[in-house]
């Protein structure tokens, strides 16, 4: 997906769906980001449609998911007072398969928002090669 072939009315579309989660991704995560390393996130509304992308660039492969603690941390208060939601996505230079870093990040993820009470509609490594969605939490995915 890019900006030119966007849905009409995108800012309508909730990002519950895997595939447009991961479009949506796809779309805020730009090849020189992924270069880079980089962390995104998609601040959503009490409907899960995504209002306003968050982009951190040139983060290292091998970095301490402790950033992105204290970034859930910080837009926690906000999206608890309009009962948003949030997508996120990890970029990163090559590959095809989760690495041991990309698994550290998710589950951070997973326990920042399981204890800050928010609403994770999904993690994603975006790559040169394409995107990957890791998978959803146990409770969630039975």
């Amino acid at each position: 997906m890019t900006f030119e072939d966007l849905p009409e009315r995108a800012n309508e579309i909730p990002l519950t769906d895997p595939v447009v989660a991961g479009d949506v991704i796809d779309l805020i995560i730009g090849e020189a980001d992924r270069a880079g390393g980089c962390l995104a996130l998609m601040v959503c509304d009490s409907e899960h449609r995504g209002v306003q992308p968050v982009l951190v660039g040139e983060v290292p492969e091998d970095a301490d998911p402790g950033g992105l603690v204290n970034l859930l941390h910080a837009v926690a208060p906000l999206l608890h007072e309009s009962g948003g939601s949030v997508l996120i996505g990890r970029g990163r230079a090559h590959g095809t398969r989760a690495t041991d870093a990309d698994r550290a990040w998710h589950e951070a993820a997973i326990r920042t928002c399981r204890s800050a009470g928010l609403t994770l509609l999904g993690f994603h490594v975006a790559t040169a090669e394409g995107v990957l969605r890791m998978p959803d939490p146990l409770r969630d995915a039975s």
